[in-house]
C-alpha cells in the first residue's frame, strides 16, 4: 500500500479511536433513502457481490471497507477512501454517499431456497463475526483496545444484527425488500 495513503488510514484510526467515535469495518455499504445497510465478515462470504446486485436500486457507500461514527442521531456510515487510493482495485465507491445504520447483516451463501433475513440474538457469535471484520487499533497502539471494545459494546447495543442468506438467483428488488422490511 502507497505509505501516504496508509499513513492517512492510520491517522482517521487513530481519531476514531481516541474519540471513542466510531469504527472502520471491513465490509460493504448500501444506502437506501437516508438509511444505511452493511454486509460484513469474512472474504468470500458475499458482501460486495451483494452491493454489487443492490447497485442497481440502492446507492453504494463502498463495497470494502465503511466508517461507522456514532452521533445523537444514529451511526452515520460512509467512506473516507476515495477512486483515487484504490491502487487498481475494482472496488465500487460513493464518496458522496453516507446513510443513518439501520443493521448489520453477515452474509451466508444459500444455495436452495430464496433469499432470507435471521435475525440474531447470541451476543457472543454477533461479538465473533464483528471481532474478524472491525479494524484493531494500530499495532503500537494498544492503550486504544479498550475504547475499541467499548465502541464494539457500543454497535451491538445500536443496531439489530442478522444473517443474510443470500441466492444469487433472487433479483436485486427481492433482497432490497427484505433489507427494507427491517424494524
Amino acid at each position: 500500500m502507497d505509505p501516504a495513503i496508509r499513513s492517512r488510514r492510520e491517522s482517521v484510526l487513530r481519531s476514531l479511536y481516541s474519540s471513542q467515535n466510531g469504527l472502520i469495518v471491513h465490509c460493504s455499504a448500501v444506502e437506501d433513502l437516508g438509511s444505511s445497510f452493511i454486509f460484513a465478515g469474512i472474504a468470500d462470504a458475499g458482501k460486495s457481490t451483494l452491493a454489487n446486485k443492490l447497485s442497481e436500486i440502492m446507492t453504494v457507500i463502498n463495497d470494502d471497507m465503511n466508517v461507522l461514527e456514532f452521533s445523537d442521531t444514529g451511526i452515520k456510515v460512509s467512506t473516507y477512501f476515495t477512486q483515487a487510493e484504490n491502487q487498481g482495485y475494482h472496488y465500487l465507491i460513493n464518496e458522496d454517499a453516507t446513510g443513518v445504520l439501520k443493521a448489520i447483516l453477515f452474509p451466508v451463501k444459500e444455495l436452495e431456497n430464496d433469499s432470507y433475513l435471521e435475525k440474531l440474538s447470541d451476543k457472543g457469535f454477533i461479538w465473533r463475526n464483528l471481532l474478524s471484520c472491525v479494524a484493531p487499533p494500530i499495532t503500537g497502539e494498544d492503550h486504544f483496545f479498550p475504547n475499541y471494545y467499548k465502541m464494539i459494546d457500543r454497535l451491538m447495543e445500536s443496531v439489530p444484527f442478522f444473517n443474510i442468506h443470500h441466492n444469487l438467483k433472487n433479483n436485486p428488488e427481492f433482497i432490497a425488500e427484505l433489507l427494507r422490511s427491517v424494524e
